[in-house]
């Protein structure tokens, strides 16, 4: 098994069981380029793996429409506990199970549109205790409310406010109540991160 980057609540982490008979994969693009878009080299960091550039890390529209193919396989309405887009991977959404709301199911959707999931997230409180449905409730959220129409102009602000003009998104993860939400970049000489909001805005950029 391998652990998600999730985090449900500060006692609550999510471990990602690798069951291959509980994922189906559905290629929703063709050759080098996918349905969502084809990345801007402006906004996101390469592909560290050599295939195309993300375009989840910089195109909000592209989130919301993966999120809809998602919730076709996943069953409506959608609410997740966390996403996360990286450069190699593409979109990373843990999904609350419609029927079975104390279960967690992770889908992923690659750069070039392939999608991956279920695979079924085990939930493990840190205090030892069990954890219940009331926390995962408390935890998940409705995606389509957290602004991800910003994240282009939230991805220029963010490169333009850290004063290095060469930084490129590389990564983001943004987490429902007490979940961790940052953007991070990459530059020639600056590593710089910015703190996201509950509205997918910057509220600090660091170095």
């Amino acid at each position: 098994m391998s652990f998600s980057r999730s985090i449900l609540r500060p006692a609550v982490i999510a471990v990602l069981f690798s069951v291959t008979a509980c994922s189906g994969a559905a290629s929703l693009g063709g050759g080098g380029g996918s349905v969502y878009g084809a990345g801007d080299p402006k906004l996101a960091a390469p592909n560290l793996a050599g295939g195309p550039i993300d375009p989840f890390l910089a195109d909000g529209q592209a989130v919301m429409r993966a999120l809809d193919a998602i919730a076709e396989r996943s069953g409506k309405p959608l609410r997740v506990t966390s996403l996360m887009a990286d450069g190699t991977n593409g979109l990373t959404v843990d999904v609350q199970e419609p029927k079975n709301h104390i279960d967690v199911d992770q889908y992923v959707v690659a750069p070039d549109g392939t999608l991956t999931g279920p695979a079924p997230v085990r939930l493990v409180s840190l205090n030892g205790g069990p954890i219940t449905v009331a926390e995962v409730n408390a935890s998940a959220f409705d995606p389509k409310t957290i602004g991800l129409a910003h994240l282009t102009q939230t991805v220029r602000a963010a490169i333009a406010a850290s004063k290095t003009p060469d930084a490129r998104v590389s990564e983001w993860e943004f987490g429902g109540p007490n979940g961790r939400r940052f953007m991070y970049f990459e530059a020639a000489r600056a590593r710089p991160a910015a703190e996201l909001d509950e509205n997918f805005r910057i509220k600090h950029i660091s170095f």
